[in-house]
Parts: structure tokens; C-alpha cells; sequence
């Protein structure tokens, strides 16, 4: 039998560029982090752009208008512990946290434990701030340990099992911090804060009337001084007074195209961060001329996204699942798995099922009904079965 490698790889950072070996840590690639000194809090400011925000709800609502249910769920008792495990966690708040890795490349949430009916439960999903966290030259995750010290050379400290859940937004194994949609807007975002500075000040050099006052040519200084000093009170308290002998006129200021350059360049660079966001935004840039056809595209690409972005969702619910199992159960033990689809979409697939089920001879109690489709006991009877 041929001798090979089978768990490890042969062709490592380490063996290619031997200084790496020097390093504890894998830095993280991202230039516009590495230029302000990995200070996340500049991506986090980004949050505050109103248009930034509306494209990333609209992103992460294409996931959280999902449904959810267990499959491999044979075991009713133990999909009954999932779905009381699911529900104590506040799961829409997860949902929620877990997408922040598209924005941020990777998510870390901490899981808190009780012991509730002599079983080790889950009861919260913390989410900490990534960078607490750096990748060892071996991609592990761990801890920061060295807070004050250089980023490149630190050494983390390794982190128990079965204790976080991590999430990455397009990994690989350069980067193990994952694809950051906060840097592609960046730069968009940051263009579009000068633009709106420089339009305020253009508004309010340009955009009120100027008072001309005409004085007798005979006037002291002092005159008009007090002159100046009505005009100022005129402006700003829109109260003054002035001797009928002063001549007033209002002139309107002259009309500046530059107004339209920021706002055209704000809508510009508007639709650059929602292609960043949600990859195509067709109806976004053909505003009110659109068609059927390219809302039709754009609401598809929507669904695209959700589809990617439903996957490190379940991916990570599915692996608190798992640590419940384990830490009560074992490792042996079939344990079911989180689903998230459109609601119609669970309630047909399941409907489907149910009837062929019943048509094999399979009886469904009321505690089934009430798990499976969301319903309260008062809502329905079970017919020929005397339950209630």
C-alpha cells in the first residue's frame, strides 16, 4: 500500500515562505483594515449610511422571512428538546447575528449553557466582536491574546469545544477571515460623505437670498455699523429695523448647476452599494423607466442571494444542534437537522408528506399537528380519534 498523506497538507505557507514560520497568526489580508490598524470600528461606522442599511435589511430579509423545520426528525422526542432549544434562543435574533459574517467576512457567536431538565441547554447565542479573534497558520480560530501587540505576530489562545459557532462569508484558505462586503462600500460610502458635505455647503453659500442695503452717502461708520448689525438681526431673527431712508432689496442667488453634479454623483455611488450588497439591483438604476422584466431579474437575483446566504445560516444552527446532541446524547445518536425554506414552501412539502404518510396507515396525534404546523391545540380537532 502506497504511503500518503492523509490528514494533513503537504503544501503549507510555511514550507513555501519560510519566514512565515516566525508568525503565530494569519494576518488579515484586508488593506483598508491593515491601513487604519485593524480598527473594525470604521467599517462599523459604515452602518450609519441610510441607504447602506436598507440594502443590507433587504438582504438579510430574504433569509428571515424564511420558515424553518427539522428533518431526520424520526426521533419526536429528541426534535421536540431541538425545537424548545431553537425557540429559548431568541432563533430570528441568531438568524440576525450569523449574516453579520457577510458583512464583516466571518461571525463568532459564544454559546451560553444551563442545565435545564438534567441536560446541558443551550440558552444564548452571544455574538462577539471578530476582532477578538485571529487564525492561527494551521486556519484555527482563537482568541486574541495579545491586545496591545502587532497583529501579524500574536499568538492566540485555543478555544474550548462545543463553547462558539463560527461562520464564514466566503473563505478560503489565504483568507480565513472571509470576503468583508463592508470594504467593497467603503470607499463608495466615503466619497458619498464628502459629496453630501460639500452639497450642504454649496446650499448654504447659494441657497438663501442676499439683503442688499443702500445707505446715504453721507453715513458715519457708526452708521453702518448699525446698519450691518439690523441686517445680521434681519437674517437671523428675521426682525429688524431700519430708518425708511435705507433702501432694502432681496436678489435671489444665481442658479448653480453643481447642486445637480453631488446629487448626481450621490445617486451614483447610492447604486454602486447596492450592487455591493445584493449583487444586481437593475430596478436601482433604471429608477422610474423600469420594466416587468427587470424587476423580475432583480427580485430573482434576491432569491439567489437568500439561497446562498440560507446555507451558513443552517450550517450554523445545525452545529449548535450537534453540540446539544453530543453533550447529552453522545456521538452515536441520529440527531435531526434545521431546514429553512418559504413558509409555503415547508407547509406544502409537509402537507404532501402527511397525506401519503396517512394513506400508508400512519395516525398523527394532536402534539404532532400543533409542532409541525405552528398551531395552538384550540385551533383544530382531530376527527375520529375522540383527542382534543
Amino acid at each position: 500500500m502506497p504511503k500518503i498523506i492523509i490528514k494533513k497538507d503537504f503544501a503549507t505557507a510555511e514550507k513555501v515562505e519560510w519566514w512565515k514560520k516566525l508568525q503565530y497568526s494569519i494576518p488579515d489580508p484586508d488593506k483598508i483594515l491593515q491601513d487604519n490598524g485593524f480598527d473594525y470600528s470604521i467599517y462599523r461606522n459604515l452602518l450609519s449610511d441610510p441607504h447602506l442599511w436598507s440594502t443590507i435589511q433587504q438582504r438579510k430579509a430574504q433569509v428571515n422571512q424564511m420558515g424553518w423545520t427539522l428533518v431526520n426528525d424520526e426521533n419526536e422526542e429528541l426534535s421536540n428538546e431541538i425545537v424548545e432549544v431553537l425557540e429559548r434562543i431568541q432563533i430570528n435574533k441568531a438568524i440576525d447575528q450569523i449574516l453579520d459574517c457577510t458583512l464583516f467576512g466571518f461571525d463568532v457567536e459564544e454559546i451560553r449553557y444551563d442545565v435545564i431538565n438534567n441536560k446541558i441547554t443551550p440558552i444564548e447565542l452571544n455574538q462577539k466582536p471578530v476582532e477578538w479573534f485571529i487564525y492561527s497558520n494551521e486556519n484555527e480560530l482563537k482568541l486574541r491574546k495579545i491586545t496591545g501587540g502587532s497583529y501579524v505576530f500574536e499568538e492566540g489562545l485555543s478555544l474550548p469545544e462545543y463553547k462558539f459557532i463560527l461562520s464564514q462569508h466566503k473563505a478560503t484558505y489565504q483568507n480565513p477571515y472571509g470576503e468583508k462586503l463592508l470594504s467593497k462600500v467603503y470607499w463608495p460610502i466615503t466619497f458619498k460623505k464628502a459629496a453630501t458635505d460639500n452639497w450642504e455647503k454649496l446650499l448654504n453659500e447659494h441657497g438663501v437670498p442676499y439683503i442688499v442695503a443702500r445707505h446715504p452717502s453721507n453715513a458715519t461708520e457708526t452708521q453702518k455699523t448699525i446698519i450691518e448689525q439690523s441686517l445680521t438681526d434681519l437674517l437671523n431673527d428675521h426682525v429688524g429695523m431700519l430708518s425708511e431712508e435705507i433702501g432694502l432689496e432681496f436678489k435671489e442667488s444665481q442658479k448653480y448647476n453643481a447642486g445637480d453634479l453631488f446629487k448626481n454623483m450621490i445617486e451614483t455611488l447610492n447604486i454602486e452599494i447596492s450592487k455591493a450588497i445584493l449583487t444586481v439591483t437593475l430596478t436601482t438604476e433604471i429608477g422610474s423607466t423600469g420594466s416587468y422584466k427587470a424587476a423580475q431579474i432583480h427580485r430573482d437575483m434576491l432569491e439567489m442571494i437568500g439561497l446562498q446566504d440560507k446555507k451558513i445560516v443552517e450550517r450554523a444552527i445545525n452545529k449548535l444542534i450537534e453540540f446539544y446532541v453530543i453533550l447529552n446524547y453522545g456521538t452515536k445518536i441520529k440527531y435531526p437537522k434545521i431546514v429553512l425554506e418559504k413558509k409555503e414552501g415547508i407547509v406544502d412539502a409537509t402537507v404532501e408528506r402527511d397525506k401519503t404518510l396517512k394513506e400508508m396507515g400512519v395516525k398523527f396525534n394532536k402534539d404532532y399537528f400543533v409542532r409541525r404546523y405552528n398551531l395552538q391545540e384550540t385551533d383544530f380537532e382531530i376527527e375520529n380519534t375522540g383527542e382534543k
